[in-house]
């Protein structure tokens, strides 16, 4: 019995030391594994983070692009008609012009496909052609040198903005062929 509880003893003794030896190299198999699992789970969000920063910078370019769409083809009905123009001058540097000037006219704004064209008339006189069109949310014309004969080198810009459909505010630019310049302050009211 002596032996019995000796070897029994003995037997308890060596049998933790074993089963610890393999519970720690289980341990260590088990932490090898989640830190496989731990790189691999590291390497899928890192390729998750750059497909989703791809998808941003192409949803990004699509709304820049959409942006850049050509705003020359905008089409708007409130333009089209009779407006009265008063100008009055705000900047002159070419002599028979002052600041403070005021000229009047009526102006006939209508659409020739994509193109604005806008007769200037003194009573039922035609005194100029402008063409142009729609630039961003502005509108530049130019005067049509070909169907208005000009005893000058003279260039005219003029630049408006709808304010609403009944108003139109701008300016009209005239550059003489001796630099000189001529600015005036446009603003156009429509006429039922």
């Amino acid at each position: 019995m002596k032996w019995y509880v000796l070897s029994l003893t003995a037997l308890l003794f060596f049998s933790p030391g074993c089963g610890s030896r393999t519970r720690e190299e289980a341990l260590q198999k088990k932490e090898i594994t989640l830190n496989q699992k731990e790189q691999e789970l590291l390497l899928k969000e890192k390729t998750l983070q750059l497909k989703e920063e791809e998808l941003q910078q192409k949803e990004k370019t699509k709304i820049d692009s959409s942006l850049k769409t050509d705003t020359t083809n905008i089409y708007n009905a409130a333009l089209i008609g009779r407006w009265s123009v008063k100008m009055t001058c705000t900047e002159a540097s070419c002599s028979g012009s002052a600041v403070g000037d005021t000229k009047s006219e009526q102006w006939d704004i209508s659409y020739q496909g994509k193109t604005i064209i806008a007769k200037a008339m003194t009573g039922d006189k035609l005194i100029r052609i402008y063409t142009g069109n729609n630039i961003g949310n502005s509108i530049e014309l130019k005067e049509d040198n070909q169907n208005t004969p000009s005893t000058t080198a003279t260039t005219m810009l003029v630049r408006l903005q709808m304010i609403n459909e009944k108003n139109v505010e701008g300016q009209r630019e005239i550059v003489r062929e001796d630099d000189c310049r001529i600015v005036y302050a446009l603003q156009l009211k429509k006429q039922d």
